[in-house]
């Protein structure tokens, strides 16, 4: 697959965010009065500095939450993603968990005394047992909102390992070193890296803390097919990497494919299939740099099959 396609998942990615997919119509009055409401319960809940409040992520949940969808699934899927990245907005701006949990509590309350917003897809964190019909369960949307934040938060200290501690495959750090030997080399003896190497990309759509055992079962099934040295990795929250031989390597991703569809078929926690593609590699160590950075952002489509 060409890295042109990897750019239009992450296009398509950013357009949910934004309410552009599923015929979601936005109504900017609508998403401004939220947030002024929002604001005012978050103020209320005790948010110490109202200069902080503000930011692009919070516009974003306020246009997905108030926009008309095609489905009530449709919106909650689109609200839970939205709140993912409001929630890593957060953490990225030093924000700590409980106070990032009790701004969620004050859009819950914002969206309960809003007349205009149908039905609260937003769950209030201090009442999970009142969930029902209101959204997207309240259990599920409180762990993506707490991984999303945790992602985020405990993002240097994965940054500085060579080693991911959740899964105990190699870390993105790692396979940024070892594409600086390969660009090295390949410019030494005056050649493109990517005339002979390639990146396999597995791209596993789980949820919450579940990820843990379908992304190293995936690290085991590709190490069984790629056993001659090449680098596996993993790269963002359900995406691991190969850098492998391009001879061979679409039947061996295959292979790869089915051995992984077989392996992860009672992994708790996965939603649809694996994917599996080739990405070819850029032509610079900045560019294959900068590909992995929009991996690690991809989220898998939970439709995908």
């Amino acid at each position: 697959m060409d890295v042109s396609s990897i750019d239009g998942a992450t296009q398509a990615r950013d357009e949910i965010d934004t309410g552009a997919v599923d015929s979601a119509v936005p109504r900017p009055e609508r998403a401004a009065a939220l947030r002024e409401r929002w604001f005012a319960c978050s103020s209320a809940l005790g948010w110490a500095a109202a200069a902080e409040w503000p930011d692009a992520a919070v516009d974003a949940v306020c246009a997905v939450a108030t926009a008309r969808h095609d489905s009530r699934a449709a919106r909650d899927h689109a609200v839970e993603r939205a709140l993912a990245r409001w929630a890593g907005a957060r953490a990225g701006a030093g924000v700590g968990l409980a106070e990032t949990l009790t701004d969620l509590a004050a859009l819950s309350t914002a969206v309960s005394g809003a007349g205009d917003v149908d039905g609260a897809a937003v769950v209030d964190a201090r009442s999970e047992g009142r969930t029902e019909g209101r959204g997207p369960d309240g259990v599920r949307l409180l762990r993506a909102v707490s991984l999303a934040w945790t992602d985020v938060a405990c993002g240097d200290i994965a940054e500085t390992a060579a080693v991911d501690p959740l899964s105990g495959l190699a870390s993105v750090r790692y396979l940024r070193t070892r594409l600086a030997e390969v660009y090295r080399a390949a410019r030494a003896h005056g050649r493109s890296a990517g005339d002979e190497l390639a990146l396999v990309v597995l791209a596993l759509d789980v949820r919450d803390w579940r990820r843990v055992a379908p992304l190293s079962i995936a690290g085991e099934a590709a190490g069984v097919v790629f056993d001659a040295g090449e680098s596996l990795a993993v790269v963002g929250r359900g995406t691991v990497v190969v850098l492998a031989p391009r001879e061979g390597l679409a039947e061996r991703a295959a292979v790869l494919r089915r051995l992984l569809t077989r392996r992860l078929a009672a992994a708790e926690g996965m939603v649809g299939s694996p994917s599996v593609r080739i990405a070819r590699l850029p032509a610079t160590h900045e560019g294959a740099c900068a590909l992995l950075e929009r991996l690690r952002g991809q989220e898998p489509d939970p439709d995908h099959t």
